[in-house]
């Protein structure tokens, strides 16, 4: 099925038209099911969301201490709820955003621009155009890997879009989303998945350093069993 992995491999040169919503109603939290096997569902989930571990490469982002509770809980102390509403990221933990409450009312499809409003998550790919944050912070929740960027260097860009391709046709695939961000800050790329973030200069962009966050993140939060 190499091929239909390759055909969701996006790149969208379009601007990005506003997408947000006014409501600030909270819908239920989604329905987490804990795998039978091991720890590899909820429980694994809020133990790699707590996971503070300095060794591991990134920053931790303490997405427990900021929102209440933990992935999964009731409604209101779920790090992970749904919501209807645009988020403060930038107040409550920085940007690019680690995760926390996010979009899901409805398929978002291939073009930001057309997205509908509080849509959530992408399609996994290679964009040219922004997604709302909201939006990817619900790729993370789907075991996803999110890098951004701001920069108008075309030579970076170039190199994190090759990077990115190469990750999406890895046998198997990786769930991963590279897309623009102009709300963070001027020249710097950044890589997350839930609870880590790693931010950098453009100028010093590092193919390695973005492939050891990968090695030691991806899959480690997978409360869904997406991986």
């Amino acid at each position: 099925m190499r091929w239909l992995l390759t055909m969701a491999i996006v790149i969208t040169v379009v601007m990005l038209a506003g997408c947000r919503g006014d409501s600030d109603e909270e819908s239920p939290a989604a329905t987490v099911v804990a795998t039978a096997t091991g720890e590899s569902g909820l429980d694994a989930a809020r133990r790699a969301e707590a996971d503070d571990d300095p060794s591991l490469p990134g920053e931790f982002v303490d997405l427990q201490a900021i929102y209440g509770g933990s992935y999964g809980a009731t409604e209101g102390t779920n790090t992970g709820r749904h919501v209807t509403r645009d988020m403060d990221y930038e107040t409550e933990q920085g940007l690019p955003p680690a995760g926390g409450p996010h979009w899901g009312s409805s398929a978002c499809g291939n073009d930001p621009a057309a997205a509908p409003p509080l849509c959530g998550p992408a399609p996994w790919g290679v964009y040219r155009a922004p997604w709302q944050p909201e939006t990817l912070v619900h790729n993370m929740e789907h075991a996803g890997v999110i890098i951004w960027y701001n920069t108008s260097d075309r030579d970076v860009i170039d190199e994190l879009e090759a990077f990115a391709i190469d990750q999406l046709e890895t046998p198997g695939g990786i769930n991963l989303v590279l897309a623009p961000y102009p709300d963070m800050a001027d020249e710097t790329v950044a890589i997350t998945t839930w609870s880590r973030r790693d931010m950098f200069p453009a100028a010093e962009l590092d193919t390695d350093r973005l492939q050891a966050f990968l090695d030691a993140h991806y899959c480690r939060f997978d409360a869904e069993s997406f991986c």
